[in-house]
Parts: structure tokens; C-alpha cells; sequence
């Protein structure tokens, strides 16, 4: 495969036809040319090539440089400005792509059928309250009847991270910070985190993301397979169940006392 080949085929993929590709990729090597070389060079139709330069022309990537009497010559724009002009455009529209399609995720997460998965045990516990962080763009709010579960698989990093960008609130109770090793897990909390503390006790763990998907999880009920005691749960969209814990959260926050080392 030939220089030009290569050059022609490198701007079909950033989605040039095939006849413009040929005919600036022939342009740039030939330096200044008329439009009948260009054709003779590219295997453009000289019934075309007028045609694909007044387009190119047109987006600013070849101009005239004589024109006398019936002689036209052209010359390619340097490619350099060229393609950097390609990959802005290029990088508009992906932004609005992106955008655009968001937006379609958002309308169809509101209007599907409302989702309800089950939760087993602490792995997959953690890993649901993760991806749930990783989703946040608003608020969250967590409820933990002890800190010291917030240690695991980098949960608190996570949370820290985001309190720059959004409101996070969490609360616990007397029992859940009650030992230095949960009163270290309380100061590793960024200042940014409103932590609260419950005077009622919960066995809960349990988190809302943007007032839109819902985790609640207790500890206490037995593993088929190993007999231990472990954690059990749901996650959810439905607006209904999501609503009802959001209010039950802002009732036990609203009575708590802020932390104080």
C-alpha cells in the first residue's frame, strides 16, 4: 500500500468520501495541480473532481491559486490545519452525542418498568454500594449502623472524592462509633461529609443516590452455605420505595446530633 493510499484511507475513516479523500490526499502530493491532473493522478472522473474541489473549497481545505484565462490550479490546505480542524468538529460532535444520548438514558430509566435486584452478602453488598457511588451526580445519603463497614473495598475514598462535587450525608448510630476503630473511620471522612449521629438504633445499611435508586440491606440472617450470619437485601428504581426510605431517612438526619471528635 502507497503513501497515498494510506493517507486516503486514514481520512475515509474519519468520514470522507472516497473521491474527496483522493483528491486532497492527490492535491498534498502534488503540491499546485488543475483539477484535470488531479484527476489524472487520483482515478477521480474529471466530470467529478471539479465538483469534490468546490466542496472542498467550500470547507475551507483547498483554494485557488491562479486562475488565468480557462487555467484554474488549486493547492491543498496545509494538512496539519486540516485535521486539527477535522478533530475539533469531530470532538463537538461526540460531545452532542454524548449529551443527546444521556439524555435518552435518563428519560428511559424514568419511564421503564421499575427495577428490583437482590443483594447477598457483604462482596456483593459492597460492590452495589460502588457502583451506586460511581453513579451519583446529585446527592447521596447513607444510613450504616457502623462505620467501620465503610472500610471495605474503598468505599470511604470513593465517598471522600465525590464530597467535593455533591452533597453526601451520612448517618450512624451511638453503637456504630462508639470504638476507636470506627472513630478513625469517622475522621478519615472528608469536612465536606455531613456526618451525623443517631441516638435510635438501626441494623441497616442502607443508601440513596440522587433520590433515584435505593439500597437497603440488614445484617442478622444466616448464609445457606457457610451458616454465618450475613448481610441481605434489595437494590431499586421504584420511585414509590425510594421515596418512602428517603423520608424515613430525613427523619432519623433531621433528629441526629452532628458528629464532634
Amino acid at each position: 500500500m502507497t503513501e497515498l493510499d494510506k493517507a486516503k484511507d486514514a481520512l475515509m475513516d474519519l468520514g470522507w468520501s472516497e473521491y474527496e479523500s483522493k483528491t486532497y490526499s492527490t492535491l498534498v502530493q502534488l503540491g499546485v495541480a488543475t483539477a484535470s491532473k488531479i484527476a489524472k493522478n487520483s482515478n477521480v472522473p474529471p466530470n467529478r473532481v471539479y465538483q469534490i474541489l468546490g466542496r472542498l473549497a467550500e470547507r475551507g481545505f483547498v483554494h485557488v491559486v491562479e486562475a488565468i484565462g480557462a487555467t484554474t490550479k488549486f493547492e491543498a490546505k496545509d494538512p496539519l490545519l486540516v485535521l486539527n480542524e477535522t478533530k475539533t468538529k469531530f470532538l463537538e460532535k461526540i460531545e452532542i452525542a454524548i449529551n443527546a444520548l444521556d439524555e435518552l438514558k435518563e428519560r428511559k430509566q424514568d419511564t421503564d418498568t421499575p427495577i428490583l435486584y437482590t443483594i447477598h452478602g457483604k462482596q456483593e453488598l459492597s460492590s452495589y454500594l460502588l457502583n451506586s457511588l460511581n453513579s451519583a451526580k446529585e446527592s447521596i445519603f447513607i444510613g450504616i449502623d457502623t462505620l467501620i463497614e465503610l472500610q471495605h473495598r474503598g468505599l470511604i475514598e470513593k465517598i471522600n472524592e465525590l464530597s467535593d462535587k455533591i452533597t453526601i450525608r451520612v448517618i450512624t448510630t451511638l453503637r456504630g462509633i462508639n470504638d476507636k476503630y470506627e472513630k478513625e473511620v469517622a475522621n478519615k471522612l472528608n469536612k465536606n461529609v455531613e456526618l451525623k449521629v443517631s441516638k435510635d438504633e438501626f441494623s441497616t445499611i442502607f443508601m440513596i443516590v440522587d433520590s433515584k435508586i435505593m439500597i437497603y440491606t440488614s445484617f442478622g440472617f444466616k448464609n445457606e452455605r457457610s451458616q454465618d450470619l450475613d448481610y441481605y437485601g434489595i437494590y431499586t428504581n421504584d420511585k414509590k420505595t425510594v421515596k418512602l426510605i428517603s423520608k424515613s431517612f430525613d427523619i432519623i438526619y433531621e433528629e441526629g446530633e452532628f458528629y464532634i471528635n
